[in-house]
């Protein structure tokens, strides 16, 4: 067991080792894209994730876990050679919608089941919160130090040579999957068709008075996600102008979350507390309009980063590992569907007004998200604990 863990570990780390993350939004004005033609490759994307996240899921779940991971690293490097040589809006459209895409989809939430089918196996899942907060910290890892040399590999070389040095990162991170041992009590529950596998997943969210406000707050939260993900570029440009500063504050928001992985595992019994620290951060920024914002930036990072840990935790203890992925999938899908919308909206906000309206627009629905949990919390009794199927 502890041999798989560290390989994913390792893995997780190279899968995020992409260099061109910290630059892309220079990189694409740099060869003609305007800020109308990044929102819609940004909506294409999350399109596209919508459409194929549950089908990338039940396939994980149905075939081979470690087989989609594999087959997703294949698309990033793909993706990486079709942008690196990109030079307008259609090749940049295509190679990040659809491979990049496939990277996204393929990698979402199967590599966290994954690690608990490998704990479950050896009777060690309750401990899933602390390893896959690790795995997860090792993922962020990669994209930070990823997002610091982006702009000195930009420098010494130029913004493609990052796309195709990502391509041997993706080649080293396939070498170490190939051998790690799949965990296979998945398999053992596998009896349904995968669009009755749909239903079930659907049905124990339904079903599940607690996955189902989970499901309701992770979708609000999403929104909050787009903005920081798609737009914080934007938002951090306000107040700082360097590119060199703003791939180095990239790389720290990366750090935040990461730390938010690795001391989740002390918060099992304090969700609510960490919805207030999660939205709290964005509220006071709604009043604040100067650097020290994005103080408030990084920490919101570290509470959504630990809040998501313990959210996708409460999940994986409460759904059947045969449609264990499956689930988290229909739960990613859910979010997509809002922030298809929510990013062409954000970016309506941003080129019509600005980025701390738009701020504003966020962290009211992060509001909102967090008075609906007070309100399941205390009038449906819902409780802090994780709760096992």
């Amino acid at each position: 067991m502890r041999a798989t863990i560290l390989k994913l570990y390792l893995a997780n780390f190279f899968m995020g080792l992409i260099f061109w993350y910290g630059i892309e939004k220079l990189f694409m004005q740099s060869i003609g894209l305007d800020a109308i033609q990044i929102g819609t490759i940004i909506a294409a994307v999350l399109g596209f994730n919508f459409l194929f996240d549950i089908p990338s899921g039940i396939v994980a779940d149905r075939w081979s876990r470690k087989g989609v991971l594999i087959l997703s690293i294949m698309a990033m490097i793909l993706c990486c050679f079709i942008l690196g040589n990109a030079n307008g809006f259609i090749a940049y459209l295509i190679g990040y919608s659809i491979f990049g895409g496939l990277f996204v989809v393929g990698t979402s939430g199967t590599s966290a089941s994954i690690v608990y089918d490998t704990l479950h196996e050896h009777s060690e899942s309750s401990s899933y919160s602390k390893i896959m907060g690790r795995t997860y910290a090792f993922y962020l890892a990669g994209i930070a130090v990823a997002n610091v040399a982006s702009g000195f590999l930009a420098q010494m070389f130029d913004f493609r040579a990052t796309y195709f040095l990502t391509i041997l990162s993706c080649v080293t991170a396939i070498a170490i999957i190939f051998t790690i041992k799949e965990p296979m009590f998945h398999k053992r529950e596998q009896k349904e068709r995968m669009l009755v596998q749909l239903g079930s997943a659907t049905k124990t969210m339904v079903k599940s008075k607690m996955i189902l406000t989970l499901a309701v707050i992770l979708s609000a939260l999403t929104i909050v996600q787009v903005f920081k993900n798609d737009f914080g570029q934007l938002y951090i440009w306000r107040y700082i102008s360097e590119p060199e500063l703003i791939g180095l504050l990239w790389a720290g928001g990366a750090l935040s979350w990461a730390t938010g992985n690795l001391i989740a595992h002390h918060f099992k019994t304090r969700l609510t507390v960490l919805m207030v620290i999660t939205v709290l951060p964005l509220g006071i920024m709604s009043f604040i309009d100067n650097w020290f914002s994005l103080i408030l930036f990084m920490i919101q990072q570290v509470a959504m980063g630990a809040l998501f840990n313990q959210i996708e935790t409460r999940v994986q203890d409460a759904t059947p590992s045969a449609v264990r992925t499956s689930m988290l999938s229909v739960l990613s899908s859910l979010g997509r569907c809002v922030a298809v919308p929510a990013s062409i909206f954000i970016g309506w906000i941003i080129s019509r007004y600005d980025a701390f309206l738009a701020l504003r627009f966020v962290s009211f629905i992060a509001l909102i998200a967090l008075l609906y949990w007070i309100l399941q919390r205390f009038m449906k009794h819902l409780k802090d604990e994780p709760v096992q199927s």
